[in-house]
């Protein structure tokens, strides 16, 4: 059997600019947090953004999230509840701690744009964003102890 150098290291560079190419593509639209002890005392001071629309995730009566999206970009979930500004101050004031503590977040496009304010315990945050519209996942299986799934539909 003959050994060609030049076609493995061909192979091996073919390799490595497919899982670049798959990488760069999988991180390009998404969104992170930013966390922000201003954006924390805004919320508990349950002072609400003007225009920003305010959603929550998990149960009414304990939610697990509350997000703030900038009216600039489009946003519709069945996981996420709207909030109506009169319903504010009591849904902050349900935020339990359960895992550590609450902590205020800017939700940052891929761009770096500020997209909205994030009010949660739960640490781990996806967003994706497609043009002006933004996709925010449920944090609800992470927020879940007693075996919420990490798979599935969450937005």
């Amino acid at each position: 059997m003959k050994y060609y150098p030049n076609r493995l290291l061909g192979r091996q560079a073919l390799l490595a600019v497919f899982i670049l190419t798959f990488l760069a593509g999988c991180s390009a639209n998404y969104g992170r947090l930013e966390i922000n002890s201003m954006v924390e005392q805004a919320f508990k001071n349950y002072e609400m953004l003007d225009d920003y629309r305010y959603y929550y995730s998990g149960r009414e009566n304990k939610p697990s999230a509350i997000i703030g999206i900038d009216p600039v970009f489009q946003f519709s979930s069945k996981f996420w509840t709207a909030i109506e500004p009169l319903q504010f101050r009591t849904m902050v004031g349900r935020m339990f701690p359960d895992y550590g503590f609450l902590y205020g977040a800017y939700i940052l496009a891929p761009d770096g744009r500020k997209a909205g304010v994030w009010y949660s315990w739960v640490r781990t945050f996806t967003a994706k964003f497609e043009d002006d519209r933004i996709i925010v996942f449920s944090p609800e299986p992470y927020a879940d102890v007693n075996g919420g799934s990490a798979f599935g539909d969450r937005h």
